[in-house]
Formats: C-alpha cells, sequence, structure tokens
C-alpha cells in the first residue's frame, strides 16, 4: 500500500508598453517621430517564483490544464500529454493548486483554459496553503461576480475501446462556491496477458532432488473489462483571509473480468504441455471526506489544516488452473480506514525571515480476508507522525537560502508483529537571481523511506505450480540522497531555455527475493533489503516560439547513468529525448509529440523494462466554450506489446513480454463544451473523482 509524506523544506507580472507621441510644433514644418515600441513579457523569473502568461491562442487549443501546461512549455516541468503527469524536469512530482487550493488531476480536466491569467511556479513556497509541498504550480485564475457554468466532455477511443463521458457544474454567489462533479468511463480489451520464458533452479523439488526447469508460456487469449465512475460535491468559502473547503467523493471501480489464457511448455517432463486459465475480478469502492481550511492569522503568520479521512471496501477473487488437478484460489475482502491530519504553520516575522512549522498525523487500519487455497485473516495498522521545522532566509529579491529538518515516526501493527521506526529527513535550497531573466537553484536531500504494508504481509500465497510468495514483515526502511543544479534562462518572449544535473542514491532498497524455499522445494518470491540504486543525468531544454508565437517547439535530451549494486548488479548509459511542436491557425492548431524508447532498472526490483517510443498527432478547433480534437497516438505501433522484461537471479530469472493498450495504436475524438450562465461567472478550481483507497492485499 502506497503511503506518502510531504514533507518540506520550505522555502506579479512585469509587464510594460511604452509608446512615443509626436509632437506638432506651431511651424508650418512637422518632425515626424518614429514609434518605440517596448514589447510586453509573458514570463519572468526570480529567486522564490517563475511567472508565465500562456498566450490567448494557447488558451483557446488547450482542452484541460494539463494540455495547457503543455503547450506553454515551461521549462522546468516536464509534461506527458499522454499519460497526463506532471512532474519537475528532474522526474520529481509537482503538487498543482488552483488558486491556492489543492487540484486533483481530474480538476485539471474540467479546467476552462480560457480563465487562467497566469501560471506560477514555486520551489519550497513559504506559504501555508501550500502545505509544504516542494514543487508547486499554482493556476490563478480570472475572479467574477457571480454565476455559474456547466462543462460537458465526452472522449471515445478507437482502436481501443474506451468511452468517457463527464458532467461538471458549479455555481458562486457571494462568497461561496457548490461544485458537482460526476463521470464515467468503461474499458475493454482483448489483448490483456503475458508471454514468458522462466528458468528455476530448484534443490530438491517435491523430494526429487535438484532440478533446472525452464517454464514457457504463451497467450492464448485476454478479456478485460473495466467500470469505474465518480461523484463529488464540494462547498467552498473564500475570503481574503479565509478559505474554508468540505468535500465529499464516492468512488466505484468495477472489474468483471480480467480473464487471461495461455499454452503451457516445459522442460522437464514431470510437469506434461499444457493449457492455464486465469478467471480475475474485483470491485473497489470507497467514501471520502476531505477538508481543506486556511486562516490569515496576522500579517505575518498563516495557518493551514488538511484534513481527510476515507472508508473503503476492495474485493478481489483469482482463481489460476492448470493441469488436470490444479486449482488455485486467492480470494480476499479488504477493509479499509484512512484518516490523516496535516497543519501547516507559516511564520514571516521581517521581509528576510520565514519560517514553517509542518506537523502531521496519518493512520491506516486495514482488515483483510483472505480465503481460498491459502485462508487467514490479516490487520494493519500503520501510523505515521512528522515534525519538521523549515527556515528560509529571503536576502533580497534576487537570492535565498533555506534549510529544513523533519522527525518522522513510524508504527506497524501487523496481525501481532511489531515494527516500529524513526528517522530524520533533512533538505538544503539556494536559489539566485540576477535579474527576471537568469535563475540559478540548488538542493540537496536526505531522509528514509519505508515499504508499503503489502511488502510486510506475513502471509503466503501460491502463484502457480512453481511460484508462491510473502511478504517480509522484517523489512527495513531504506534511505535516499540526492542533489540538483539547474539554470533557467529566459532571454526574451521567443526563447526558454534551461540546463540542469542531478545525482541521487537509494541505499539498501527493497527488492524482490527468489529462493528454492517455498512448499515442497517450489519457489519462493518474499521482500528483503539489498544493494544500492545510483541514478545520474545532465539535460538541457529549449523552448523557441516563431512566426509571432504561430510555431512553438520544444526540444529536452538528457543523457542517464543508471548503476546498481548487490543481488541485481547492473550499469546503463542512455540517451533520451522528448520533442513537442505546436502549430496555430486561426482558432484551428496541430500539435506533435515523441518520446524516445526507454530501458532501466527498476527502482525496487531487479527487473530490467524496455518500452518502445511514444508519438502524438494532434488536430484541434475551438471556440465559443466548444473545444474538438481528434489525435492519433502512437499510430505506427499495430503490435499490443506494451513492455519487455528481463531479470536475472541465482535461482530464477525470466523474459516476458506484457500486451496491453499502453503503447498500441489508438485514434481519439475528444468533445467538450461549456454553458455559461448568470451575470459574470467565477470559474475557479474544479472539483472530480479521487479514486478508490489504496489497497494493502498481498499482489
Amino acid at each position: 500500500m502506497r503511503k506518502g509524506i510531504m514533507l518540506t523544506m520550505i522555502c506579479g507580472i512585469v509587464a510594460t508598453t511604452a509608446g512615443a507621441q509626436t509632437e506638432t510644433s506651431d511651424s508650418i514644418r512637422a518632425q515626424q517621430l518614429d514609434e518605440v515600441v517596448i514589447e510586453a513579457s509573458n514570463q519572468r523569473i526570480n529567486a522564490e517564483v517563475s511567472t508565465y502568461i500562456p498566450m490567448v491562442r494557447q488558451k483557446n487549443a488547450a482542452q484541460n490544464a494539463v494540455s495547457l501546461l503543455s503547450q506553454m512549455s515551461i521549462p522546468q516541468i516536464s509534461v506527458d500529454p499522454v499519460s497526463q503527469t506532471i512532474q519537475t524536469a528532474h522526474g520529481q512530482d509537482v503538487s498543482v493548486f488552483i488558486d491556492f487550493i489543492p487540484a486533483t488531476s481530474e480538476d485539471l480536466k474540467g479546467m476552462r483554459t480560457q480563465d487562467v491569467k497566469k501560471v506560477e511556479y514555486y520551489t519550497h513556497p513559504a506559504d501555508a496553503r501550500f502545505q509544504g509541498a516542494k514543487y508547486v504550480i499554482n493556476f490563478v485564475m480570472q475572479k467574477y461576480e457571480w454565476g455559474g457554468y456547466t462543462k460537458l466532455n465526452a472522449n471515445k477511443w478507437f482502436g481501443v475501446n474506451r468511452t468517457e463521458g463527464s458532467v461538471y457544474s458549479k455555481i458562486a454567489y457571494k462568497k461561496m462556491t457548490f461544485d458537482l462533479f460526476a463521470d464515467e468511463i468503461y474499458l475493454t480489451n482483448r489483448h490483456t496477458g503475458q508471454n514468458s520464458v522462466e528458468n528455476f533452479r530448484f534443490a530438491d523439488l517435491y523430494g526429487m532432488g535438484p532440478k533446472d526447469v525452464s517454464r514457457v508460456s504463451e497467450m492464448r487469449l485476454g478479456r478485460y473489462r473495466n467500470n469505474s465512475n465518480d461523484i463529488s460535491f464540494r462547498a467552498l468559502y473564500d475570503t481574503e483571509n479565509i478559505q474554508i473547503s468540505n468535500r465529499i467523493a464516492y468512488s466505484l471501480t468495477n472489474v468483471p473480468r480480467n480473464d487471461v489464457g495461455n499454452t503451457l511448455t516445459y522442460s522437464d517432463a514431470l510437469f506434461p504441455s499444457t493449457e492455464s486459465f486465469t478467471k480475475t475480478s474485483s470491485k473497489d469502492w470507497a467514501l471520502k471526506y476531505s477538508g481543506e481550511y486556511f486562516f490569515m492569522l496576522s500579517k505575518q503568520t498563516g495557518l493551514n489544516v488538511d484534513a481527510s479521512y476515507t472508508y473503503g471496501h476492495n474485493d478481489l477473487n483469482s482463481d489460476y488452473t492448470a493441469h488436470d488437478d490444479l486449482s488455485i484460489i486467492n480470494n480476499a475482502k479488504e477493509e479499509i480506514h484512512k484518516l490523516s491530519v496535516y497543519l501547516h504553520l507559516n511564520w514571516n516575522p521581517g521581509k528576510a525571515n520565514r519560517f514553517v512549522t509542518n506537523f502531521g498525523v496519518q493512520h491506516d487500519w486495514n482488515i483483510i480476508n483472505y480465503y481460498g487455497n491459502s485462508p487467514s485473516k490479516q490487520k494493519y495498522d500503520v501510523g505515521i507522525y512528522f515534525l519538521g521545522q523549515n527556515y528560509q532566509h529571503i536576502f533580497n529579491e534576487k537570492w535565498n537560502v533555506g534549510a529544513g529538518l523533519a522527525w518522522i515516526w513510524e508504527t506497524n501493527r501487523i496481525s501481532g508483529v511489531n515494527a516500529d521506526n524513526n528517522f530524520p529527513q533533512t533538505n538544503i535550497n539556494a536559489t539566485w537571481s540576477p535579474n527576471d531573466k537568469h535563475q540559478l537553484y540548488l538542493t540537496a536531500n536526505y531522509g528514509s523511506m519505508f515499504p508499503g504494508s503489502s511488502q510486510k504481509s506475513p502471509n503466503m500465497l501460491q502463484q502457480d505450480e512453481l511460484m508462491w510468495y510473502r511478504g517480509t514483515p522484517e523489512l527495513n526502511d531504506y534511505k535516499y540522497t540526492n542533489a540538483l543544479l539547474s539554470y533557467t534562462w529566459l532571454p526574451d518572449n521567443r526563447w526558454q531555455l534551461s540546463a540542469d544535473a542531478y545525482l541521487g542514491m537509494i541505499k539498501d532498497r527493497c527488492v524482490t527475493l527468489y529462493s528454492p524455499t517455498g512448499p515442497d522445494g517450489t519457489m519462493l518470491r518474499q521482500y528483503f533489503n539489498g544493494g544500492n540504486y545510483f541514478s545520474e543525468y545532465v539535460g538541457v531544454s529549449a523552448t523557441g516560439k516563431f512566426f509571432g508565437g504561430k510555431l512553438v517547439g520544444k526540444l529536452r535530451p538528457q543523457f542517464w547513468i543508471r548503476k546498481t549494486t548487490g543481488e541485481y548488479a547492473w550499469h546503463d548509459n542512455q540517451l533520451t529525448c522528448t520533442a513537442q511542436l505546436n502549430y496555430y491557425l486561426g482558432n484551428f492548431y496541430i500539435f506533435g509529440w515523441y518520446m524516445t524508447p526507454g530501458k532501466y532498472q527498476e527502482t525496487h526490483s531487479g527487473v530490467i523494462s524496455k518500452s518502445p517510443s511514444k508519438y502524438q498527432i494532434e488536430i484541434g478547433w475551438g471556440k465559443n466554450g466548444w473545444n474538438i480534437s481528434a489525435s492519433a497516438y502512437n499510430f505506427a505501433h499495430t503490435s499490443w506489446e506494451d513492455l519487455k522484461e528481463t531479470l536475472t537471479s541465482e535461482y530464477y530469472s525470466f523474459d516476458r513480454t506484457t500486451f496491453g493498450t499502453q503503447h498500441h495504436a489508438r485514434y481519439t475524438i475528444s468533445v467538450s463544451y461549456t454553458i455559461g450562465y448568470g451575470k459574470k461567472v467565477q470559474r475557479k478550481n474544479e472539483i472530480s473523482g479521487t479514486g478508490t483507497a489504496d489497497s494493502a492485499i498481498l499482489k
């Protein structure tokens, strides 16, 4: 089960226009002066914040907030228009806010981009409303007196059978804003599954002594169907000194069918050739309350409280059959409770000093009933507590330095097994911006990360005729250290340039371990701490705008060096590149995007993954509330291959090809329409579904 703890170490647009007015003398002769025009700047950078003003044509063409960020090509961030992810240029998550209120990914999909006044990018902000986030994108929206709007959106994939529809409605009156959101997504796929060649080295299999067995699995059929629904309601009270947001959301994900059939052959006569069939289904739902409370206590002090509670229920059913006498049933029912409260207090006693105190409590309770071949009941009681202090010294608008220290306490109660821990997290950062065109940024971090609850599960389950798997309750936390140096240069409105270098290490990382210690000498997969993971890169980013901003191009090459030690020692150098091009013609636009193939060893396993290139061409039109687009993604990639993976260890290795929809050619038509009503429409941050609760079920 994934847990995230945001611990941070803290941290106006200049538009000038001028013209010369000619003067006529009293005499007959008049002297005409040449007109002098100083171009208004739509991008500005200093030691605290980078500000970008989107062009009207960009706002008109963008279907949502992620699309707008992609078209703006902000040099400090990286946007994947296909997966809709937003990260820093060095791969860290970016927290996104709309008018200082946290935004979900669905909020960004529903944004009316014409209302965006400017986009701000912060590093280590000292504002408590940003909840201690290190890297922040904040959309500043146009404000209106009163009114509302309803936004309808439909999205259809061809080549991959996926349909999505959503409706969002907002009404604002005086200081109150009310939001209602609902959506549905339907996806089917008949090309899901895996081909694999596995090699086992058994010390004593079924009492027959040492055996080396190769198992070849070839997919013969796959059927997948997914329905998901989200509905949410929020009431927001917003004044200059107080923001109160209360939101309740319900999410449902139903996978009635996830079936895979394979043909199996073996190198040992002990196992005759046969066919296997895996029948899987799941149903997850969650009800969540979240509250955001901000109070400006004084001119120097602000307090933000973020509280949430989630109740969820997950059902998982899995039945694996092979040969004539093997049936492995792994079913589970899970009840989930998640409670969290975070407090962020900022105090700015003067222009030069900024303090942020962070306190947080997160508690997760998971009760899992396994039934089938390996029945058991597991209880997880995991608590996270942290206290941190950050200090940022602002010398002036040109440069600042900051540092922070946080301490984390972790308590684990997993089916009677207790495992408590505590550790520090530290950060230092410095930013120098000699003028509004240059910025140099340096940061370094040290801390610990802890495994998920499922990785510590004491339960043992059977995967197939040769493999079992379980968690490791005694699994330890692992340390990380990283540093980043970046330089950004904005010479004028036509160019955005940046260069950066990164160095990171994860010590005693958590990886999978395979050993012939399962029942009857079969293979057992579990987790252990072993080896370090080093990653380094240097990269540049260049964006150019031509023909008055009608043509925008961006290039982002990076050279990576990756190295691991321990059981899965590995070394690789790789050059990657992302390129995109936008062309605007009136209300029409053309967008192209390309990403080179990827190769890497996964951070928390010894698996080496290779993914093909990704590319997309999109043509669209936007005007008067309408936005219509058609896109072609990976149109030359007719294969259903998503990923190629390899693993090599002492007792077990595999070569595996995963099939799915991630890289297959698809063609998409998207239509959205916004209907405004009232005297003035106040389009601020939007709401949407949050997804179901994180699960601790062992998989």
